[in-house]
């Protein structure tokens, strides 16, 4: 079972494909993904959490 939780750590150019997709059909324009990465959630702390939140918050996206 164990095994299964396992998952492969690598961004693929696939996967990548998939996120500029659905941000653009998000925002109704084409984005370019400049980095990409995965954030392990038992390795996050509050702080950090909190900053990305108003980092996210703070951009002003117009439609």
């Amino acid at each position: 079972m164990d095994e299964e939780i396992e998952h492969d750590q690598e961004i693929t150019p696939e996967l990548l494909m998939v996120m500029s997709a659905a941000i653009a059909a998000y925002l109704g324009k084409t984005v370019r993904i400049r980095r990409a990465r995965f954030v392990d959630p038992m390795l996050v702390n509050a702080w950090g959490q909190s900053s990305r939140v108003v980092l996210q918050a703070s951009h002003n996206l117009r439609r």
